[in-house]
């Protein structure tokens, strides 16, 4: 309602309440995008490497001051211990000055002008026509003052939505890796990055027509996702989340919705562990990528993506396979 930037860090375990306090999960993905009463529209990232984590925070940053809005990170426990060495950041080319603009505002300066996204004012600055405007939890008008008015309160909603919209408009849709077009594409968000990406490798080489897609931001999502989906037979989501009484995973319901795409599935799990290259295999193929001593590591694993697969025998010899998928 305030509009404030706000930077939220949620460092992910295994849920709910105390749960699993060291184990990993990503199951906090709608919690930070509905998790408020009312029509709250907020900004949601997600870390996909221990590098990322030092960029998505500027990303965060840049986007909480540009659109006036909480932004919620989102990390896990798997990002939040494990050591990466990265290239040193040049933080002469990434720091911006923190120093609040306290220049006197001119007269009929409004922060929460209807006609342009809100730009608080910092505390100490003049006001040249003495109006200051107010901040507090209350619908409001455009100097911040308490209103009840069904019309401005119908306006001010929508303008808090609209920014959102205005941001995914410049938000870059992600590359995909592997083949861009095919039968198989698979999405993931946060720390699923290398294990996905790796599945992927594995499967192009024993010749399946597949990709792979991370998303970074989440909420809003990037304009033109659907141009992507559109060359793939099926669109599977890798997340670490329990399948839910729908059958899907979180960011699979929240693509099925956004796009009304039936061919978009998932495989899940929630034994508090990172995804292994062979349990995304397995999902996304059940029955096909088997190791030499026969251990099938869909067992534990949920999802819709097992409902879809009659797919020729690998290429690899049973030794060399079960090389690759101890990953």
């Amino acid at each position: 309602m305030a509009e404030i930037p706000l930077i939220i860090c949620n460092i992910q375990r295994g849920g709910p309440s105390t749960g699993l306090p060291t184990n990993v999960e990503q199951s906090d993905l709608h919690q930070a995008i509905f998790g408020s009463h009312g029509d709250s529209p907020r900004v949601v990232l997600a870390a996909s490497t221990v590098e990322d984590c030092f960029y998505i925070a500027i990303e965060a940053a840049r986007i909480a001051r540009k659109y006036s809005t909480p932004v919620f990170i989102l990390s896990d426990t798997s990002l939040a211990t494990r050591i990466e060495a990265f290239d040193e950041p040049d933080l002469t080319k990434l720091m911006v000055d923190p120093k609040p603009d306290l220049t006197p505002r001119p007269p009929g300066f409004k922060p929460y002008d209807l006609e342009r996204i809100t730009q608080h004012v910092p505390p100490g600055t003049r006001m040249l026509d003495g109006k200051y405007p107010l901040m507090s939890g209350l619908e409001h008008d455009e100097m911040g003052h308490p209103t009840g008015s069904p019309k401005l309160h119908m306006a001010m909603t929508a303008k808090r939505r609209k920014k959102l919209q205005k941001l995914a408009e410049e938000i870059p849709v992600p590359e995909v890796y592997g083949d861009q077009e095919g039968d198989t594409l698979l999405v993931g968000w946060g720390s699923t990055y290398g294990p996905i990406h790796d599945a992927v490798k594995l499967a192009r080489e024993n010749g399946e027509k597949m990709g792979a897609l991370h998303l970074r931001h989440i909420h809003p999502l990037p304009n033109g996702l659907e141009k992507i989906f559109a060359k793939f037979k099926r669109i599977v989501t890798v997340e670490m989340n329990d399948q839910g009484i729908y059958g899907f995973g979180q960011l699979a319901i929240i693509l099925r919705a956004r796009y009304c795409e039936p061919k978009i599935e998932s495989v899940t799990k929630t034994d508090g562990l990172t995804f292994r290259v062979k349990e995304i295999l397995q999902g996304v193929f059940p029955g096909k990528f088997v190791s030499r001593r026969g251990y099938s590591p869909n067992r534990p694993v949920s999802g819709t993506a097992n409902k879809m697969s009659k797919l020729p025998a690998t290429k690899r010899s049973p030794r060399e396979l079960d090389n690759h998928l101890a990953i």
